[in-house]
């Protein structure tokens, strides 16, 4: 390293092209890197998703959910099966072990599939595999809306023109439309009729399904020339389908049109989408894996003037949602933090050097050591994100670190009338091993955290790896780039940091008052050392009763501009009557929150994946888009509160926000209680107490339970026997029912390129109401037309809504409201009162949710940190040679987590993941300081001064570079704690630990740390040593050179 520093002072210019072009390769590296909210994150999920339409939830578990769990179930790896058979969908979310290859296990789960198809209905969907990205959310979500065309034509634009137009785009994988009406033949049968030509619904379906072929019939040969031969019987409109002959009858043909009005209309609608109150379209725009959010994002918004031009000018498209904002919003503001933090650092430096060529020698290593690391970080494969880019502005105030003792040994060595390249060659190569076990001191703290399994560790990799990145680039950048423009900057004469600025010099008088003042107060202090460290010991203890007054979350929420609230009715309630009471939430939201610039609800049954999660045709979900955070007064947390009081005026709804943790691999958050057990009814009964007890928790403000809200059922109890005697199969009356109930798809129709369907059902005038289905007309084989109540009984029951399972073990879930609790003190709280109920025999509970993300999380992580701290020994151990000395300088440590209390306890912080990084960070910053004061201390013991007189000249001498240090780190994370912006929130806990710590740290140590070393080292006399660890004249240099 030595070698290095007289190679930069000898070759200036080379050195100089050189951090230029380093400087190149990171601005190169910054526009390359890709540009997202939080770190990529795979999280090891696959997912299973299989349709099958108008099957109950009970029927769905047992004929696809039990198959799919039990084959899949044995693949290796996996560490938990969920599942959830709802409506018309089942879902199977297999959950890896982390660092599990998830394409080699995607292909053992599609293997384990092939063996399952045989064992579920032939009329189920195939089944869907995926994995599961928590970037893969809509990037841009677009409402398209109209005041005069109607939701068909809506939907069929927004398909046909928008959809195609916009998957087009590079780096976009697909565009999804929700909402409107769609397009659809509805063939109407008549009952009357169709019993008088003796013809069933299944009979035209099928006929139809004949009628409608398009087939190549092979080829024909014909002299020299080859046709190729179709079969052209495919139906092109509406008056063909008319036409169709459906049957003879008394040998005439019977037509379809003798039995049934066919309709060019619209398919029944089972949900809706309203944007601010008027019937519209939602388009989910979605990336593709490997493209970057922030460009695709802009291309769609940047493309949409070219495809409006091919709308009707009255089709509004407008924007509702656009994730690239947002981020880079949020990064913006995190470059904004950073620049202000730089500032801070040299205002720092220039009060501290008293010149203005010094503070400029160190703020230059500040953007050298940060742009350089983004060429690493490009290097790395790592993104632009608020984990990373945090991680580089807490990096600012550490990076001037080795720069600031780099040039004050430099200056040294000045004063003793050296010239300038000689001082710079000396000074540097004098500090280089310290300046080196300085910066691995800090850096092994990261070391831990790269190996947290789970979220936690690769949430903050980013962080650690950035830190390390920019500190090992400054210690380069200090023992290079310093001593050379050190050696050019300063003329002969310039052999200190001395000014002539009033102002500098002022604030140099008041330090070398402060000096004065500490030498006094330390000389009394250490007189009274044992109490020192008593107080010291009794104040730490005073203050970890804070820990428990604190909240705890899983990961700092984020004032988004917009939040999502799912609106529930009773089980089994109509579509116009859910639409009622969304008009009157909406009506609620308009009049209470002025904010909102767009308000969307979606509700009712969903088809496909989209509605695999939806409960029932009873639930929906209201979208609010707020105007941005600095246009308003209230923050999004706020609001929702308000609204939510607000709310409780329209009569039979529950309401309650979704919140959504893109950072968990099932998307929940909040606190979730599971019951498990074999009984249905004992569950129930279980869940019912646990809802009771868990609503006693202040800040709990509703828990509703899965196995609340049930679905109204009406049962046909089959009789076997007279089914047989009529000559009938059970699912033969089966398909007769559901063909007259909900009717049957027989085929498509092709019209301009698009295909509809075309679906026969019997006229809704007609269908048999719930009173009378006993009386739905059955066909024998013989032609015969019977009741349906000769062959089976009505029985009226309430299912359940959803059917959940984990580890293919049913339970029960109750999901809970918080508002002015965290979750930390509300977990605490459910778990004290649940260990109080006398559990039967099989039957238990869990916490779930982002609860156990959060006590799994802090488990590892605190591992993280007492690993930090014991690396931080054997650095320290490895440095000074002694296994005693590090102890003392390790009880800043908990001077250190005195602060953090405080500071979290007066800023109402809770813990999180972040703030327990932060406190890993602490760890390794805080026995920097303690290193300074002892080596001095030992220095000036080895130069014949007795112990008290070398405590208080080596602590006093020091109090500079400490202050300097300290506030250089402290003041860079100001931006960072006061959330001076959107995406603010996420970092804050981490900058405001690390403030708390280091400022109670810094201000004690300066009494504590020389009292204990003073204990220590009089113990160890009376022991007969002269000593802890005697210095021989070489470590003695190479101790005065880090001091």
């Amino acid at each position: 390293m030595g070698g290095l520093s007289k190679l930069a002072v000898q070759r200036p210019i080379t050195f100089l092209m050189t951090s230029l072009i380093l400087i190149g390769f990171g601005i190169f590296g910054v526009l390359q890197l890709r540009l997202n909210l939080y770190p990529d994150v795979s999280f090891p999920t696959i997912t299973i998703f299989t349709g099958y339409e108008g099957v109950a939830p009970e029927d769905i578990e047992a004929l696809v959910t039990r198959p799919i769990e039990e084959q899949v179930g044995s693949i290796s790896g996996i560490r938990r099966v969920r599942s959830l058979s709802s409506q018309g969908a089942s879902v199977v979310k297999l959950n890896f072990n982390w660092g599990t290859d998830l394409y080699e296990a995607e292909n053992d789960v599609r293997k384990q599939l092939g063996f399952v198809e045989r064992s579920i209905p032939r009329d189920a969907e195939t089944p869907l595999v995926f994995s599961y990205d928590p970037n893969q959310e809509p990037i841009v979500v677009l409402a398209v809306t109209s005041d005069v065309r109607s939701s068909r034509d809506l939907r069929t634009y927004a398909t046909q023109v928008l959809e195609q137009r916009i998957e087009r785009i590079n780096g976009i994988a697909s565009a999804e439309t929700s909402g409107g009406l769609e397009r659809q033949i509805n063939v109407v049968i008549n009952n009357e009729k169709m019993r008088l030509y003796n013809i069933t619904i299944s009979e035209i379906s099928n006929r139809l399904n004949a009628e409608n072929i398009q087939v190549p019939a092979g080829q024909l040969t014909e002299g020299n020339t080859v046709y190729s031969l179709r079969t052209m019987g495919e139906l092109k409109s509406v008056e063909q389908i008319q036409n169709t002959v459906i049957a003879v009858r008394d040998g005439r043909s019977l037509y379809l049109k003798d039995v049934a009005d066919v309709q060019d209309g619209i398919a029944q609608p089972i949900g809706n989408v309203q944007v601010n109150g008027e019937d519209g379209i939602i388009i989910n725009i979605y990336r593709q894996s490997d493209a970057n959010v922030v460009v695709a994002a802009d291309e769609v918004i940047s493309s949409l003037d070219d495809i409006k031009e091919s709308l009707p000018i009255d089709v509004e498209v407008d924007v509702l949602t656009n994730k690239a904002e947002f981020i880079k919003l949020s990064i913006q503001n995190l470059l904004l933090t950073g620049l202000q933090a730089i500032f801070l650092v040299v205002l720092i430096l220039l009060a501290f050097l008293r010149s203005g060529r010094s503070a400029l020698i160190i703020a230059i290593s500040i953007p050298v050591s940060i742009v350089t690391t983004f060429a690493v970080m490009n290097f790395a494969d790592l993104s632009l994100n608020i984990i990373s880019l945090s991680g580089l502005t807490l990096a600012v105030g550490l990076v001037v670190d080795d720069a600031v003792v780099v040039l004050e040994n430099i200056f040294r060595f000045r004063e003793e009338g050296k010239s300038g390249k000689d001082a710079a060659v000396f000074g540097a190569k004098e500090v280089a091993v310290p300046v080196v076990i300085s910066t691995l001191t800090t850096l092994v703290v990261f070391l831990p955290i790269l190996f947290v399994p789970g979220i936690a560790g690769f949430l903050f990799r980013d962080l650690a790896l950035t830190i390390s990145f920019s500190l090992s680039v400054s210690s380069l950048v200090a023992l290079t780039l310093i001593p050379m423009m050190t050696s050019q900057f300063f003329k002969e004469k310039e052999a200190s940091f001395q000014a002539n600025n009033k102002l500098a010099n002022y604030f140099g008088n008041l330090l070398d008052q402060l000096e004065s003042r500490y030498a006094r107060q330390l000389d009394s202090a250490l007189k009274r050392s044992g109490l020192i460290v008593l107080i010291s010991v009794v104040f730490f203890g005073a203050t970890l009763p804070i820990f428990y007054q604190l909240g705890g979350e899983f990961f700092p929420r984020v004032d988004e501009s917009a939040f999502t609230l799912e609106v529930s009715r009773e089980a089994g309630v109509s579509l116009l009557e859910l639409e009622r009471s969304f008009k009157q939430v909406e009506s609620v939201i308009r009049q209470e929150v002025p904010e909102a610039r767009m308000v969307v609800s979606d509700y009712g049954d969903k088809e496909g994946i989209e509605g695999a999660d939806n409960p029932g045709g009873f639930t929906g979900s209201v979208r609010v888009e707020l105007v941005p955070l600095n246009e308003r007064n209230r923050s999004q947390f706020e609001i929702v509160s308000d609204l939510l009081n607000e709310l409780t005026i329209v009569p039979g709804i529950d309401v309650q926000e979704i919140i959504q943790d893109p950072l968990s691999p099932d998307g929940e958050n909040g606190l979730i209680v599971q019951i498990f057990g074999y009984e249905a009814d004992v569950k129930k009964e279980l869940s019912d107490g646990v809802k009771e007890r868990i609503t006693q928790i202040d800040g709990v403000v509703s828990a509703y339970s899965t196995a609340d809200q049930g679905r109204p059922e009406l049962r046909l109890i089959m009789d076997r026997e007279r089914i047989s005697l009529v000559g009938m199969t059970t699912n033969q009356v089966a398909s007769t029912v559901s063909d007259a109930i909900q009717g049957s798809v027989a085929t498509s129709f092709v019209d301009q390129g698009v295909e509809f369907e075309v679906k026969v059902e019997l006229d809704p005038t007609q269908k048999a109401a719930s009173t009378d289905l006993e009386n739905i007309q059955i066909q024998t084989p013989g032609g015969q037309w019977m009741p349906l109540s000769n062959l089976a009984r009505i029985e009226r029951y309430t299912g359940p809504s959803n059917v959940t399972r984990i580890d293919q073990e049913r339970v029960i879930e109750i999901f809970t409201e918080l508002d002015g609790v965290d979750l930390k003190s509300a977990s605490v709280q459910a778990r004290a009162l649940l260990d109080e109920v006398e559990w039967p025999d099989g039957y238990r509970y869990a916490l779930a949710g982002s609860a156990e993300e959060q006590a799994e999380s802090f488990n590892f992580l605190l591992i993280a940190f007492a690993i930090a701290g014991i690396l931080t020994y054997m650095v320290m151990a490895s440095q000074f040679e002694s296994l005693v000395e590090p102890f003392i300088i390790i009880f800043t440590i908990p001077l250190a987590l005195s602060g953090v209390l405080i500071m979290l306890g007066i800023t109402a912080t809770p813990i999180s993941v972040t703030s327990m990084v932060g406190l890993i960070l602490l760890s390794g910053i805080v026995v920097n300081n303690g290193i300074v004061m002892i080596d001095y201390i030992k220095i000036l013991q080895a130069r014949g001064l007795n112990r008290h007189e070398a405590i208080v000249q080596g602590a006093t001498r020091r109090l500079r570079p400490i202050l300097m240090t300290a506030l250089t780190t402290i003041l860079s994370m100001v931006p960072l704690a006061l959330e001076l912006g959107s995406g603010s929130e996420t970092w804050s806990p981490m900058a405001r630990t690390v403030i708390g710590g280091l400022t109670m740290s810094t201000i004690l140590m300066l009494f504590v740390v020389p009292s204990i070393y003073k204990l220590v080292n009089e113990g160890v006399a009376k022991l007969g040593f002269d000593d802890i660890h005697k210095l021989d004249p070489l470590e003695e240099e190479q101790q005065e050179v880090l001091a």
